[in-house]
């Protein structure tokens, strides 16, 4: 796990630096992953953090703290929910993106983007606030306690989202291939316009298909153990005790995973994703050659008469501006 919180905060802040550059903010679908980056952040230097230091220090402070125990379950339940919808978002902006009906490709917009995303924040703050409330502190762990009303909503919503998400991922996947396919074959070879939209459509599919495969696999055991416990409730023998245990500790872990993962998702599996972050990297090789030139004195002269040269350009340009705008 330490090395998910390394290899994770790393790759998250490259995410950060590649969504957030001014060509990546036009696209409505990168938007959706820089939300989900800047979650991923929070996710691992909170939630992560504590899993670390419960495992190696046995360190819980929600043990022995109310507040930050239903603390605790509010931020990471909320946060884990804000970064599922968002690639749930992106696949709905794809299926829009790739439609031929004008209507449908107007919400793959930037200006809705930025409503939709500020939508899910507040929704999902909102949906999780009974866990600022019921949870207590029971036999040094931090529980909703049995038999309240929450304690029996809680898992049902949580089957249904489990099974509602990956649905509503699936059919958005199936309906962008055959929007893509159905374009593909209305292409005409000449129309650069509509090969131009294609690919702008597509560049990021891939990429969104891993994240869709890996959110199924990193959250499909958690729901599993809630079947589990359903069907063999408590008292359980020895050998089905330890079972569920291991598995509740997996089912809260491989989660962890995924968020820390994304980044490298991205760079396997997206060229346009792989040509922006050397487009970065290459800028900061750049700026560092261009100090290194400034630091050294034999260069000094030289950097002076490129600066004096691109300084005569610029007034001549502008002399000729000048010139054209009194002409016009």
């Amino acid at each position: 796990m330490p090395i998910c919180f390394i290899l994770g905060n790393i790759g998250n802040c490259f995410n950060l630096i590649v969504f957030g550059q001014r060509s990546s903010r036009s696209n409505s679908c990168l938007l959706y992953f820089l939300s989900a980056s800047v979650i991923n952040i929070v996710i691992i230097n909170f939630g992560l953090v504590l899993r670390i230091v419960r495992g190696l220090w046995n360190i819980d402070p929600s043990a022995n703290s109310l507040w930050f125990c239903r603390w605790r379950l509010y931020l990471t339940s909320t946060s884990f929910l804000i970064y599922r919808y968002s690639i749930v978002l992106a696949c709905i902006d794809r299926m829009c993106a790739s439609s031929r009906h004008a209507w449908m490709r107007s919400v793959s917009r930037t200006q809705v983007a930025y409503r939709l995303i500020a939508i899910k924040w507040i929704l999902c703050f909102a949906y999780f606030t009974p866990s600022l409330v019921f949870p207590v502190i029971r036999f040094g762990q931090c529980v909703i306690p049995p038999g309240t009303t929450y304690a029996t909503y809680l898992p049902i919503v949580t089957l249904i989202q489990a099974f509602l998400i990956p649905s509503t991922m699936s059919i958005c996947g199936l309906i962008t291939f055959t929007h893509l396919k159905s374009m593909q074959s209305r292409v005409v070879p000449t129309n650069t316009d509509a090969n131009d939209t294609r690919k702008k459509v597509s560049q990021y599919i891939i990429m969104l298909f891993v994240q869709v495969a890996c959110d199924w696999l990193g959250n499909l055991s958690y729901p599993c153990y809630l079947i589990f416990s359903l069907i063999f409730p408590a008292p359980l023998t020895p050998l089905m005790t330890a079972i569920a245990s291991f598995w509740i500790n997996m089912s809260t872990t491989i989660p962890f995973i995924n968020y820390s993962a994304a980044f490298y998702l991205h760079t396997l599996s997206s060229p346009a994703f792989r040509l922006k972050l050397l487009r970065f990297i290459g800028q900061i090789m750049w700026f560092q050659r261009l100090i290194r030139l400034n630091n050294e004195p034999q260069n000094t002269q030289t950097m002076g008469m490129i600066t004096m040269r691109g300084r005569t350009a610029n007034a001549v340009d502008h002399q000729r501006i000048q010139q054209y705008d009194e002409t016009v």
